[in-house]
């Protein structure tokens, strides 16, 4: 009986092969079935091609209110608020600073400048963000008038390597008028004094003077406006 049933499903599982392989076999179209899809969707002719218009890349208009990052690279940007009017004499004294430099360093800098009428200028934005930068020196200055500018060509006109230097211009040429002539690739010539390190500023104008006596009927003035005398 044993072997009866082995035959019996020998005989079976022959039969299931065919149909197990038909299952799983891949159904090819026929000759008709590739008849009947071209009728239903021809290749385009060439003047239908020709005919067809070329799809234009899609156009992004700027946000109004963005911020040009370019243009201020080109050209210096003044602050909101920043205190300078137009059209006043050039100011001869102007600190570089970073807002990534010390608070305390900034606070004092910021009130030094207020009292002694300097300019804060800037290299960029803080992280890139014009909303950080304004929120940050609207911060430090408060209510006092204190001028800030960006203008990343004066940081290359002025030599400057690191922050705060503070840069004394010994007359009007160096100053505001010279800079329409002289472009990002330039250095001022020999019109003004510097000094380098976190120190205040009564202490960078007194290191001036040592340096050269020139530099003194520009820096007296601006040292008796720092100390209210």
């Amino acid at each position: 009986m044993p072997g009866h049933i082995d035959r019996v499903a020998l005989w079976a599982l022959a039969c299931l092969l065919p149909c197990i392989a038909l299952a799983q076999a891949p159904q090819w179209p026929t000759p008709q079935d590739i008849d009947r899809a071209l009728k239903a969707n021809p290749f385009p002719g060439a003047e239908r091609i020709g005919s067809q218009p070329i799809p234009q890349p899609p156009r992004v208009n700027p946000q109004r209110g963005a911020i040009d990052i370019e243009a201020i690279a080109r050209s210096k940007f003044q602050l909101p608020n920043a205190g300078a009017a137009t059209g006043t004499p050039p100011v001869p004294l102007r600190i570089f600073i970073t807002l990534d430099m010390p608070r305390a360093s900034l606070q004092l800098l910021t009130d030094q400048a207020s009292r002694a009428g300097a300019v804060l200028v800037l290299r960029g934005l803080k992280s890139q963000s014009m909303r950080q930068t304004v929120a940050m020196v609207g911060e430090l200055i408060g209510e006092r008038n204190v001028a800030w500018v960006i203008d990343p060509e004066a940081f290359t006109r002025f030599a400057v390597r690191q922050a705060p230097t503070f840069v004394l211009t010994l007359n009007d040429a160096t100053g505001n008028d010279a800079e329409g002539s002289c472009g990002s690739g330039c250095v001022t010539p020999a019109g003004f004094a510097s000094v380098a390190g976190d120190v205040s500023l009564d202490y960078a104008l007194e290191a001036i003077m040592r340096r050269g006596p020139e530099a003194a009927p520009r820096a007296e003035p601006i040292l008796r406006r720092l100390r209210g005398s």
